[in-house]
């Protein structure tokens, strides 16, 4: 019971999140990618360059991400890698929401009997509450998730919800999750470049902390 409390806790995220992004790094010196030898500038500059086409990259590669079994909340976090705060925010929940209806769509029209013969009872037992409070119900499960970000997605197609409060509760309900994550992204590279900034590592924790203590708090309250 404690194992299970503990894997649910902020500081588990943390810590796999950290560990995620450090194997990423470990890999790109790998293969010659050395962030000790780019500074923060030169990076900026080079995500720059890009222009369009690396947001469009970014949120391609979080529409297929569930294809290779990629943690949505690392994936989540490299965008705060990449653009900072503001700018990976506003990319990652515009990746977040076409990646959730893609799922949604596609587990309501291509793939229902394979994806009911996995998820159709807890599909079904989501669908009552649905029928009464169908964007509420949503909103409540995108700010307190008990579930996996794909299996949330896939589940939800299932029942009778309609696609447009689907979409809506989604973008409203991933938005505290969404920046915490970001927000913990960009101080994880600026802790790389320079760790002297450690302690906005610190106030990151201490917002994903927030956040879960504040989903506990909305869960009991609606339990």
């Amino acid at each position: 019971m404690e194992k299970k409390r503990f894997v649910k806790s902020p500081w588990f995220k943390t810590i796999f999140i950290v560990a995620a992004l450090v194997v990423v790094i470990i890999v790109l010196r790998a293969v010659n990618v050395d962030f000790s030898n780019i500074s923060e500038e030169k990076f900026k500059n080079w995500i720059e360059s890009l222009g369009i086409w690396g947001p469009l990259a970014y949120i391609v590669l979080y529409i297929l991400r569930p294809l290779i079994l990629f943690p949505a909340a690392v994936f989540s976090a490299v965008a705060g890698i990449i653009w900072g705060t503001g700018l990976g925010f506003l990319i990652l929940l515009i990746a977040a929401n076409l990646s959730a209806t893609v799922e949604f769509i596609f587990a309501r029209y291509a793939a229902r009997q394979i994806i009911e013969r996995h998820l159709g009872q807890r599909a079904a037992t989501l669908d009552k509450k649905i029928q009464k409070h169908g964007f509420v119900t949503v909103l409540l499960i995108r700010l307190i998730p008990n579930l996996a970000w794909d299996i949330q997605n896939l589940t939800l197609g299932l029942t009778s919800l309609k696609l447009r409060d689907y979409f809506l509760a989604t973008l409203i309900g991933i938005i505290p999750g969404s920046f915490a994550l970001v927000f913990f992204g960009a101080s994880f590279i600026k802790v790389i470049y320079n760790p002297k900034n450690v302690w906005i590592l610190g106030v990151a924790i201490l917002i994903f902390a927030g956040i879960y203590y504040s989903k506990k708090y909305i869960a009991k309250k609606h339990g």
